[in-house]
C-alpha cells in the first residue's frame, strides 16, 4: 500500500509531487523521442512511432497531474491517461506491422490489434484499474511489437530488428521495481523509481527502433520489402 505525501503550495494540497516531477521527467522524454523519429523520417514506420511516443509522453503528464490533484479530482481522470496510454500501444502496434510485407497476413494482424484497441477501452470503462494497462501494454510490447521485429529478425537476418525485443526486455526491471513496491520512503517510492528506470529504457527502444527507420527508403510508405 502506498504512503502518499503531500504538500502545501499556493493553497493547493498537492499529493505525492516527486511522482509529478518523474512522470514530466518520463513525458519530457517521450515527446523528444517521438518529435525526432517523426521528424526525421518520411515513412508511415516512422510517423506511426513518432505518434508512438507523442501519446506514451502524453499519458505520463496527464498521469502525473492528475495524481498530483488528487485531492481536487479523484480517481476518475486517471482513466483520460489510462485511456491516452493505450492509444499509444495502438500506433506502436500499427507501426509494426508496417514491416510485414505478406499483405493478408499485414491485415489480419492489423484487425486484431484494433479488436485489441477496442477491449481495452470497454475494460477500462468497465473494471477501471490499472492492471487493465499492465496487461494492454505487456500484449502491445512482448506479444505484437517483439514478435513482429523477432520475425524481421529471422526473416532478414539483420540484428538491427533484434534490437527492439531486446529493449523491450529492459522494461522487465522497472515493472518488478513496481510490482514488488522497492522504495527509498515514502516520497521515493516505486512510483519514482520505475519511473526514473523506465527514462533510459524509452532511449533505448528509440534508438532501436531509429536503426530500422533509418534503411527504410525516404520516399518510401511502404514495409521493407524482400529480396
Amino acid at each position: 500500500m502506498i504512503q502518499h505525501t503531500y504538500i502545501e503550495l499556493f493553497g493547493l494540497q498537492l499529493a505525492d509531487p516527486v511522482t509529478f516531477l518523474s512522470d514530466l521527467m518520463m513525458s519530457i522524454v517521450a515527446f523528444y523521442c517521438g518529435h525526432r523519429i517523426f521528424h526525421d523520417f518520411q515513412h508511415i514506420y516512422a510517423k506511426y512511432l513518432g505518434v508512438f511516443f507523442l501519446f506514451l509522453g502524453l499519458s505520463s503528464l496527464l498521469g502525473g497531474t492528475f495524481h498530483l490533484l488528487d485531492v481536487y479530482f479523484g480517481r476518475t481522470p486517471h482513466l483520460i491517461a489510462w485511456t491516452v496510454q493505450g492509444i499509444s500501444m495502438l500506433f506502436i502496434g500499427l507501426a509494426s506491422v508496417r514491416l510485414i510485407s505478406q499483405q493478408k497476413a499485414k491485415n489480419f494482424i492489423r484487425l486484431m490489434i484494433y479488436g485489441f484497441f477496442l477491449l481495452f477501452i470497454y475494460q477500462i470503462l468497465r473494471i477501471r484499474h490499472f492492471d487493465i494497462v499492465k496487461v494492454n501494454t505487456a500484449i502491445s510490447l512482448i506479444g505484437i511489437t517483439s514478435g513482429i521485429h523477432i520475425y524481421k529478425y529471422f526473416v532478414e537476418k539483420d540484428k538491427k530488428y533484434l534490437m527492439v525485443p531486446l529493449s523491450v526486455l529492459l522494461f522487465v526491471l522497472p515493472a518488478a521495481v513496481h510490482g514488488f513496491h522497492l522504495k527509498m520512503n515514502d516520497w521515493i517510492n516505486q512510483n519514482v523509481i520505475s519511473h526514473i528506470i523506465l527514462l533510459p529504457c524509452y532511449y533505448a527502444l528509440y534508438v532501436s527502433f531509429r536503426n530500422i527507420a533509418k534503411d527504410i527508403p525516404t520516399s518510401s510508405t511502404q514495409p521493407i520489402q524482400q529480396g
